[in-house]
């Protein structure tokens, strides 16, 4: 009964936050329900495990397995989301801004904006907004029978945004907006339904802090960087235009600072970094089945 890569990463997360949840002075909201939260959610990874163990050849108990990661990503999020304020006990924006203003002359955010339109705002919203579209390529991998890449994208995906969800703790942000009412008041963009949707979004599921690094600029780089090799040429480009576009749109939407965009570009390079030593050991391959799992270098994604 072998524990996936993916599936030893999710475990360490759960002791990180069950650990910080116990021990931390600082404030952290429902702290028993993020204990408890924790362990359940490691139980029932445990289970699954146990469970494709137990009944071998079950498609449904490997397909739940494997997309289980995914299926654990909201609580992750809303964990991170629980203990942002646990180690500093206040946000920090005040230092983000004197350094990027000293670093830039001017406030990105303000100056990034000034150049907009509403037909460019809702052209990099809409990169920004095909983010969650990074959710559905394991799955397609998986079904289409990649499942080795599958595997490796899934675990590079996972350890990038789990350590932005990390950072949030060690550099609290409340976010441009709410630090520079005033700028954001006056040279906020405006665009249309897709801008319109998406500012809904954030409203609803983006709490204060969830910022730095971006997990938006993370995601869609370890995605152009674990899959772009493996693409046609066609979606290669698209992955390239969709990619530099989000990383614009986060700081021209005023969603993140302009360092929330390089540290995420960071991350997702050492994320990258990982998993390709990993790969080269051969940690993605043991649980590849008989048939189409290996993407050769003469085969491409769509």
């Amino acid at each position: 009964m072998r524990i996936r890569p993916v599936e030893l990463l999710l475990l360490g997360y759960f002791g990180i936050m069950a650990t910080l949840g116990s021990v931390s002075a600082g404030p952290v909201t429902d702290r028993q329900g993020l204990l408890a939260g924790c362990g359940l959610f490691a139980l029932l990874l445990l289970v699954v495990v146990w469970s494709e163990w137990r009944f071998p050849g079950n498609g449904r108990v490997a397909l739940l397995r494997f997309a289980y990661p995914l299926l654990a990503l909201p609580f992750m999020y809303a964990a991170a989301a629980r203990t942002i304020l646990a180690l500093h006990g206040r946000f920090l924006d005040e230092a983000v801004n004197a350094w990027e203003l000293w670093l830039f002359g001017a406030h990105p955010n303000v100056a990034v904006a000034a150049i907009g339109s509403p037909l460019l705002t809702e052209l990099l919203t809409f990169c920004y907004f095909s983010f969650y579209g990074c959710f559905l390529i394991p799955i397609f991998l998986y079904i289409r029978g990649h499942r080795a890449l599958g595997e490796r994208y899934l675990f590079a995906a996972l350890l990038a945004l789990l350590i932005c969800y990390l950072g949030f703790m060690f550099v609290p942000l409340a976010g441009p907006a709410l630090s520079l009412p005033d700028q954001f008041a006056s040279g906020r963009p405006s665009g249309y339904v897709i801008t319109a949707l998406q500012d809904r979004i954030m409203a609803a599921f983006d709490p204060p802090g969830a910022y730095f690094p971006s997990p938006h600029v993370a995601g869609a780089w370890i995605t152009l960087l674990c899959l772009g090799r493996f693409a046609s040429h066609r979606v290669h480009l698209v992955l390239c235009v969709l990619t530099t576009g989000l990383t614009i749109a986060v700081v021209y939407d005023w969603y993140h600072y302009a360092s929330d965009a390089v540290a995420g570009l960071l991350v997702a390079l050492a994320a990258h970094v990982i998993t390709r030593r990993l790969g080269a050991r051969g940690a993605f391959e043991s649980r590849a089945v008989p048939g189409p799992d290996r993407v050769k270098a003469d085969q491409t994604l769509g």
